[in-house]
């Protein structure tokens, strides 16, 4: 998410809030704050101005952005905006309930598109209050939607019964708050979205190919703190951004068709969490969802499959700015209690073989890293791969946890290693790497046995299996185990468990 790539309704709706002010502020210093703002991210506000008593009309008011690389532009056109003194020192900010916004999008090389869609905000109340450079707003709706009116693809107009998008939530509730700085403006914004609902439809005659999909989400809540240049800027001066959005239950229905064969399926959760971190030196990302399900219908299966996760997560942290220093990052996934019904099993397991029970992976990585070049610079990155050269340095890794739990077996795991940068020849172009991983598995006998039964394996390939893991493991404390620890010593000399390898 990128404040800068905010939707124009949600800037002029949802223009962030705090607690309410004493001091008095006028119609046109809020439209001079909401004009300015617009404007220090691109975008093209064009309007008139017209007073009228003590209330200011802003008509007929539209904001267009070009595409990058002029590949076309978006235009939302609110009509008429009234701003009018509320009598108790804040501004009352006026829209009409249905906005239009017409997108043209037409990329060389590629099929054009122009469509045409309506945002309504259906009893939406904006109420501005404070002083100029620090304002605060209150805004609430019944329904905040947006629908598709008309898509005209390379010229041709697709009929209603050939394309359908609708989407709405609410009930919406928000406050926030703007702060002018050097250079920019501090937000700070809550937000609850209350329930949201999609429907979208294709069909193409054609191509023979058509779909739906529809679905709710329940109790969608935000928050954000944000520090908002004035002007696109990196470094110091380049956008800071932490949301967190969090969501209940939610439930989806899908059905695809191509060349005569459906898939149908539909998907629920119990509830999750995206939380997003930005900074001109950083950017991390936390993923989450629990009692997650998918059930699907296909015309390639003979039969439905399902399966059920309690927990799925995703976590990504990494430098984005160059350094001459190294810096942290991460990496974290995990599928938890992973259960697939009878009809997924009997694909390869039809006699019932293997156990089971639910399954699990787990991955917690962080690490040093040296980033040679800033990300977030397009042309930095474009120059570094034409040289050949790497973007970025290793410096250290720490498995502080695997584990793979499933068919009957364990596999865990933990260690940690540096990297010297400056020896790629020892291990053949890779930085050489000194430190110490220690591994335990159980139940690996166990599972080959039950690969033989199933016809998965032959009994010669197993034993050479078994081999190989005498030369890497020892005997565990407990039955069918065996634990390992591997080392890479500072003459590059890999051991395991204390016996050389190489």
């Amino acid at each position: 998410m990128c404040v800068s790539r905010l939707t124009v309704a949600a800037a002029v709706t949802a223009l962030v809030a705090g607690t309410p002010a004493l001091a008095d502020v006028t119609p046109q210093q809020v439209w001079d704050e909401l004009q300015g703002y617009l404007e220090s991210f691109g975008y093209e506000v064009t309007a008139r101005e017209t007073t009228e008593g003590d209330r200011l009309v802003v008509t007929p008011l539209s904001i267009a952005m070009p595409m990058p690389e002029d590949n076309g532009s978006g235009v939302f056109e609110i009509g008429e905006m009234i701003l009018e003194p509320t009598g108790d020192g804040s501004v009352s900010v006026r829209l009409p309930e249905t906005m239009p916004i017409m997108v043209k999008v037409d990329p060389k090389d590629e099929e054009s598109v122009d469509m045409a869609l309506d945002y309504h905000a259906r009893d939406f109340a904006l109420t501005v209050s404070g002083d100029p450079g620090d304002l605060t707003y209150d805004f609430a709706a019944t329904s905040l939607g947006i629908e598709l009116v008309r898509l005209i693809v390379d010229g041709e107009t697709i009929p209603p019964e050939g394309a359908r998008f609708d989407a709405s939530t609410g009930p919406v509730d928000g406050d926030a708050r703007v702060v002018h700085r050097d250079g920019g403006r501090d937000i700070t914004q809550t937000v609850s979205l209350g329930d949201l609902t999609y429907d979208l439809m294709f069909d193409e005659p054609e191509s023979r190919s058509s779909g739906t999909l529809s679905g709710t989400l329940t109790g969608l809540h935000s928050a954000t703190e944000a520090n908002v240049p004035d002007a696109p800027a990196t470094g110091d001066a380049a956008l800071r951004l932490s949301n967190t959005s969090e969501f209940g239950a939610g439930s989806s229905r899908f059905s695809f068709s191509e060349d005569g064969k459906t898939a149908t399926g539909e998907t629920s959760s119990e509830g999750g969490r995206i939380a997003v971190k930005l900074s001109g030196d950083d950017l991390a990302y936390d993923v989450a969802a629990d009692g997650v399900n998918w059930a699907m219908t296909s015309g390639d299966l003979p039969f439905p499959v399902s399966a059920s996760m309690d927990e799925m997560r995703f976590n990504l942290a990494m430098p984005t700015a160059a350094s001459e220093t190294p810096e942290d990052a991460a990496l974290g996934v995990t599928l938890g209690g992973l259960t697939l019904s009878d009809g997924v099993w009997s694909i390869f397991d039809p006699k019932g073989v293997m156990p089971r029970d639910p399954a699990t992976v787990m991955l917690d990585l962080t690490a040093k890293v040296t980033p040679l070049v800033d990300f977030t610079n397009p042309e930095a990155m474009a120059g570094f791969e034409m040289l050949g050269k790497e973007p970025a340095e290793l410096n250290a890794l720490t498995l502080r946890n695997l584990t793979v739990e499933a068919v009957g077996a364990r596999l865990t795991g933990e260690g940690a290693f540096t990297f010297d940068n400056s020896d790629k020849t020892t291990f053949d172009g890779v930085p050489r790497p000194e430190g110490q991983l220690d591994l335990s598995l159980t139940g690996a006998n166990a599972l080959m046995d039950r690969l033989i039964e199933l016809g998965a394996i032959e009994e010669r390939e197993a034993m050479g299996a078994r081999m190989m893991l005498g030369m890497f493991a020892v005997p565990g404390d407990d039955p069918d185990s065996l634990t390992s620890t591997l080392e890479v010593n500072d003459k590059g000399q890999v051991l395991a468990n204390g016996q050389r390898i190489r």
